[in-house]
């Protein structure tokens, strides 16, 4: 099993078989993606318009609609993470740079966070240390050097 599979394996786990929990969480995790991607400027200029369609669509979703006040909160925890880790992922000290490797998967709080809106706390705490191995291994060799 791929480590993408065993990632969307992870998410279904999350979302207890709500299908738009999962296509909630789907669509964040491309949205994601594609901010990391734009920030490491590897896109073309449709892609980055792109963007702007898959916000739509996530902000828009059935499922993010229903939760807002819960996830918005969660959205902007991510957003202020994910500003932290581009500020010193190229830092000279070394913690500074190992807190930005962490600090990336940061938007795995969202998957945590609608485990929390279907299955309550328990079934959050049943996928957290999963979760972050998952996504701790998808960016980081045998070595633990980061790929």
């Amino acid at each position: 099993m791929t480590s993408k599979e065993f990632f969307q394996l992870a998410l279904r786990r999350a979302c207890l078989g709500q299908p738009d929990a999962m296509d909630f969480l789907t669509l964040w995790s491309d949205y994601v993606h594609g901010i990391d991607d734009l920030i490491d400027e590897v896109t073309e200029p449709e892609f980055r318009i792109g963007l702007f369609a898959q916000a739509l669509n996530l902000y828009n979703h059935p499922f993010y609609l229903k939760h807002r006040e819960r996830l918005y909160p969660v959205i902007l925890s991510c957003t202020n993470l994910y500003a932290d880790s581009v500020a010193w992922e190229k830092s000279d000290d070394e913690w500074r740079r190992q807190f930005s490797d962490w600090a990336r998967h940061g938007g795995a709080e969202m998957v945590l966070a609608v485990a929390g809106i279907v299955g309550g706390y328990r079934h959050m705490r049943s996928i957290s240390l999963e979760l972050r191995t998952v996504n701790y291994q998808e960016h980081h060799d045998e070595k633990g050097n980061v790929t």
